[in-house]
């Protein structure tokens, strides 16, 4: 008799409608202490199978409809038990009849009358070959989420947990050649933490941290699903707005940039608040912009005017706006709505102040 992983409550389903075989069947691997299940017809073994899936089935060829060849074949189609060992138990002899259910799948064969030693060599394989499978499965679906976790971190920034530098570019590059292809909205918008460095001067790293974490989050809040966001290095991050013209970028921009300036940066016991200054720039309107890099350049031309002209301002690149609203008032444009306005934050009223100093 038997023994190895059986008696670790295998559940069987014996699938025969002839009464002997069954009640033989049952006896003998209710021994070897398996979890039985019982059907007497091919359409009761397959709502049986849905219902309560087994770790094995003994399966008989002659069955009232479906057939045991009808049954074997919906088991081996469905995904969800197409890994469930299958023995086939038959009276049958023939090779055609054996063909056929190599064909559908099946895993092995006992014939009519049994060999008790035989079939429990049978189950034993099938059942191996089971553990064995799922041992497999159960690796694969951990290296999937290794991957999947590697992947996530390899286009990460450690800091702001927003994508990193690499991932930025990358995804820059492959929207600029969109834009240049079929010659669609791009817009990228700079921004760079005004006196960041003296964030870090007087509360350490851990907070200058913080405050670049917070603000990364406040640049999601204020970007669509399709925008890309990253930190570009420093203290400094980039947006990327596909479908955005520089309009609707520098809407983007000052949406962001008063509410930098109302949020409060919290750490430890410590509030602290700091301003962002934007450059940004557009194509296809910026009809000299040929290449990335012109395309980066343009939008750091304009947050250097944005730095130089007092912080905490949003510059667009004078070529990515028509003139006749660089010409006009912009006020139509910042009043006006990108998107629906996303929640805003609830603030408070007192902090340490970095938006005012000079230098």
């Amino acid at each position: 008799m038997g023994t190895g992983v059986a008696t670790s409550k295998i559940r069987i389903l014996i699938v025969d409608d002839d009464a002997e075989s069954l009640e033989l069947l049952w006896q003998w691997l209710a021994l070897q202490g398996h979890d039985l299940m019982m059907a007497r017809s091919g359409r009761e073994a397959l709502e049986k199978i849905h219902g309560s899936p087994p770790d094995l089935i003994l399966l008989d060829l002659k069955l009232p409809p479906p057939d045991g060849f009808e049954v074997a074949r919906a088991l081996k189609k469905d995904p969800a038990t197409r890994t469930i060992p299958l023995i086939v138990m038959t009276v049958r002899r023939d090779v055609q009849s054996k063909v056929e259910c190599l064909r559908i799948g099946v895993d092995d064969f006992v014939t009519k009358p049994f060999h008790w030693d035989e079939l429990d060599a049978t189950v034993q394989a099938a059942l191996e070959k089971r553990r064995l499978y799922t041992a497999l499965e159960n690796a694969n679906q951990q290296l999937q989420v290794a991957n999947s976790q590697l992947m996530k971190l390899s286009v990460t920034d450690d800091r702001t947990r927003l994508y990193n530098d690499r991932y930025l570019r990358q995804r820059l590059s492959e929207e600029f050649k969109r834009s240049m292809r079929y010659g669609t909205a791009l817009s990228i918008i700079l921004l760079d933490l005004d006196h960041f460095k003296r964030v870090n001067d007087r509360y350490g790293h851990d907070c200058g941290d913080a405050v670049l974490r917070q603000f990364g989050e406040i640049l999601v809040e204020n970007a669509r699903e399709i925008d890309i966001v990253g930190r570009y290095g420093g203290e400094e991050f980039l947006m990327v707005l596909p479908n955005t013209d520089g309009i609707k970028a520098a809407i983007v921009g000052e949406r962001v940039r008063k509410a930098t300036e109302e949020y409060l940066f919290p750490f430890q016991d410590q509030i602290v608040r700091v301003t962002t200054s934007a450059g940004i720039s557009s194509v296809p309107t910026n009809r000299d912009v040929r290449e990335e890099e012109q395309f980066l350049r343009a939008a750091d031309e304009a947050l250097y005017r944005a730095k130089e002209g007092g912080r905490n301002k949003v510059i667009v690149d004078r070529a990515s706006m028509p003139s006749k609203i660089l010409d006009g008032d912009l006020s139509p444009i910042f009043n006006a709505s990108y998107e629906e306005e996303p929640p805003r934050r609830r603030r408070e009223e007192s902090a340490p102040d970095f938006t005012g100093e000079k230098g």
